[in-house]
């Protein structure tokens, strides 16, 4: 084939597709409006479609509150599948604040502890997720505990049993660290108990009992390291045991223990009169 029947063959191509560009052209002016239409219907369907989907899930997930406010776990149940499939993290995080707020409550008071635990539990069954909410069972159940751990402390304090009082207290702050009144209440109890021990270590030293005066003033000092009064008691009842010099050297000492007595324990009587509101 010549070179000229080559550029005869591109150029009838070339008009041919000149010629079905006009056809297009012309066919797209003709339906021009029937295509705009089209159009716009697609996008109102579309548009139409997701309204629709969203008011169907916002309509399962409102259904789903109201079985839950109602307690209506049978109706729940009917739902339960195509909540979870569409709306399942957004309604556990519902309960999930739901289960907060009830911890919170029942921290601050608000609520006792029974109430507490069964709004847990019926929180939990409708739960996707029950881990979720487990976890809030169990600081309910923790902060119950500790609650009768403080008790108990309250009530050893109350009939002076103070190293007992002091051991309960101290639970209860390493269940809850941040509970302020039980740190408070610990650090009195354990001065009260303090003062106790020097007392009887006092009274074991004037009834010449020094090797007992001396393990009483041990355990003070285990207790309060460095202590003055059990520093200077100390003193008295080693030079006691070593020179016999008991009633010169207790002369020295006598005073300034039995006044750091008396103001330990006023100081403590007032923090538990605060405390108490006594």
């Amino acid at each position: 084939m010549s070179k000229r029947d080559d550029d005869k063959g591109e150029g009838a191509s070339v008009m041919k597709m000149k010629e079905r560009f006009e056809w297009l052209k012309q066919w797209f002016q003709l339906y021009k409006k029937q295509l705009m239409i089209g159009v716009l219907a697609l996008i109102v369907m579309f548009i139409a479609g997701v309204f629709a989907f969203n008011y169907q899930l916002k309509k399962v997930f409102n259904q789903a509150i109201t079985y839950y406010q109602e307690n209506d776990l049978f109706g729940f149940e009917e739902i339960r599948y195509d909540l979870y499939a569409k709306q399942g993290e957004a309604f556990d995080a519902f309960l999930t604040q739901e289960a907060l707020e009830t911890f919170e409550k029942f921290k601050a008071e608000d609520m006792s502890y029974y109430e507490a635990i069964g709004i847990a539990q019926r929180i939990e069954s409708f739960a996707n997720k029950s881990s979720n909410i487990q976890s809030f069972q169990q600081q309910i159940e923790q902060l119950n505990q500790s609650r009768k751990v403080f008790e108990k402390a309250e009530s050893f304090a109350i009939n002076k049993e103070w190293e007992q009082a002091y051991y309960h207290y101290q639970q209860v702050i390493e269940s809850d660290p941040n509970y302020e009144k039980a740190q408070q209440l610990a650090d009195s109890a354990k001065r009260w108990w303090i003062q106790d021990i020097l007392v009887e270590a006092v009274t074991y030293y004037e009834e010449g009992d020094y090797e007992q005066s001396l393990t009483t003033i041990e355990k003070g000092l285990e207790l309060s390291p460095g202590h003055e009064a059990f520093v200077d008691l100390q003193e008295a009842v080693h030079v006691a045991i070593t020179e016999g010099q008991k009633e010169n050297k207790w002369t020295e000492f006598k005073d300034k223990i039995t006044s750091s007595i008396q103001s330990g324990i006023e100081n403590i009587q007032g923090i538990f009169n605060k405390i108490f509101k006594r």
